[in-house]
């Protein structure tokens, strides 16, 4: 009877916690979510711990990513996904394990620093994958967010977890002390917050974001090119149009989605000099993203480039981050077999420049796609110059359900971290302009044609994020490995 009360538990605290993660407006279940967990494993062997933690990884993963078995891809892709899946649901799974049965051994006080060491341990790396990192639940939630300018998302997932403890004894223990303990808890981000997010400045620039949306299974079809450039092109001069009503005729930059334009841009032809007749026409810089053919090397990048009036092609930015599977296969640099391995993913290759762009309004770095997921790059980009993050994606792929909105969210924290404004111009949405503090000022839902215009105080916020990075999780890691050695040795003297 205990075992299947312990396993309903961490089923329900499972599907507690991936609510917080889906565009229900439950991310609020992300402060309880581990409880039923904890009561869970209460008095628990070590191995059936450790069972119990990758079952409610498994369960959590499988709640919140479901949606992936829904990509819009052609069906033998899907099958490999689906086993892909199982696999990766077994590896989050094994975090909360290995989280859970350390946090046995130390005390189950300590499970912040470990979760939390252990979820900058999963998004470095070839395999990379950073995605249901807990903070990441809290993005809508402005005020709770701020702490990020501290000590980057990771220390939100410090937070989550420590609230979830301190709940779970004020349950437990039901004393007065541990009620007050965990309201604390809670509160701090608040009053934290409240004191932070103030006025940004008078320094604007007004830029206009196109959604085009587009189908990306029909963009690169050559009876659909010019009918991409034509929507493209109608949506720029619409950006044009609002700024001459509403500001002016002061338009900044114009931004183009991820892979905008399905030819390389970059080569002569007819489609780039449609885009920069538009551009002088216009008389406003186009940022798009394009292809990029390496001739010299025979090498394919995806990348984005800044046109410009008067001047044309002359900034360029390289992805750098490629999607495992997706854009490259991982190791294949180092492991000569896996060069001729082929799962349909595109055979891009990684850049390797930290591209600043220079406007003569204001400087700015590029994020493709799920480069935004990723806090270590867009901190290199602002600490290199750029005043604003700009974000290009094409979430087609995901479909209606959960996640676009994931993906969206996570960008969020990009510019609580770095203390700058980000951009973000999404084939079929979700684009956005969100400010140094993580308001979302203005947003376009998924698959709508639409265009956003607007005036944005650019000025940055300095934060203790940017001037030191990652230096909590990577002090959680050493706390951790010291009390776990600690209670080696601790046992073997016994």
């Amino acid at each position: 009877m205990t075992k299947h009360r312990n396993i309903i538990l961490i089923a329900i605290g499972a599907l507690l916690l991936s609510l917080s993660f889906h565009p229900l407006k439950l991310h609020f279940l992300a402060w309880i979510g581990l409880v039923p967990l904890l009561f869970a494993v209460d008095n628990a062997r070590p191995g059936q711990t450790f069972r119990y933690g990758l079952l409610f990884g498994f369960l959590f993963a499988l709640f919140s990513l479901f949606w992936i078995v829904f990509l819009q891809i052609d069906i033998n892709t899907k099958l490999l996904i689906i086993f892909g899946l199982i696999v990766l649901f077994l590896y989050l799974g094994l975090y909360f394990g290995v989280a859970i049965l350390i946090a046995r051994k130390i005390g189950v006080w300590f499970l912040p620093l470990i979760i939390t060491g252990l979820e900058f341990l999963r998004g470095i790396g070839e395999l990379r994958f950073p995605w249901l990192s807990l903070g990441y639940s809290q993005a809508r939630y402005p005020l709770f967010i701020q702490q990020a300018a501290i000590y980057g998302v990771y220390g939100i997932s410090l937070w989550l977890v420590l609230l979830n403890v301190s709940i779970y004894y004020a349950l437990k223990r039901r004393k007065f002390g541990n009620v007050l303990l965990a309201a604390l808890i809670f509160a701090l981000p608040i009053l934290y917050g409240i004191t932070r997010t103030k006025h940004t400045g008078e320094r604007f620039v007004t830029v206009g974001i196109v959604q085009p949306n587009i189908d990306p299974n029909m963009k690169f079809s050559r009876e659909l090119r010019y009918k991409t450039f034509e929507r493209l092109m109608h949506l720029s001069v619409r950006c044009a149009n609002v700024s001459l009503h509403e500001y002016d005729g002061t338009l900044d930059l114009i931004i183009w989605p991820e892979t905008a334009t399905p030819v390389f841009l970059k080569s002569p032809g007819s489609y780039r000099d449609l885009v920069t007749h538009l551009v002088d026409e216009l008389g406003v810089p186009i940022f798009t993203g394009t292809a990029i053919y390496d001739r010299e090397n025979h090498e394919i990048f995806n990348g984005a480039v800044l046109i410009e009036p008067g001047t044309g092609i002359e900034q360029e930015y390289r992805k750098i981050y490629l999607v495992p599977f997706g854009e490259h296969i991982p190791f294949d640099n180092h492991i000569a077999v896996l060069r001729s391995v082929d799962f349909g993913e595109g055979d891009y290759t990684p850049g390797t420049t930290y591209t600043v762009f220079g406007t003569s309004a204001f400087k700015f770095a590029c994020l493709i796609c799920f480069e935004s997921i990723f806090p270590d790059l867009s901190r290199k980009f602002v600490s290199k110059g750029a005043d604003v993050l700009i974000n290009i994606t094409n979430d087609g792929w995901f479909g209606k359900i959960s996640g676009a909105q994931q993906h969206n969210d996570m960008a969020i924290l990009r510019s609580v971290e770095n203390g700058v404004v980000l951009l973000r111009s999404a084939n079929t949405g979700i684009s956005m302009i969100v400010d140094q503090y993580g308001r979302v000022n203005v947003e376009k839902p998924l698959f709508v044609e639409d265009v956003i215009v607007s005036s944005i105080s650019i000025a940055p916020v300095d934060t203790i994020y940017r001037r030191f990075g990652h230096l909590l999780p990577l002090l959680c890691i050493v706390m951790t490995t010291i009390l776990l050695a600690a209670s080696y040795f601790r046992t073997h003297r016994e």
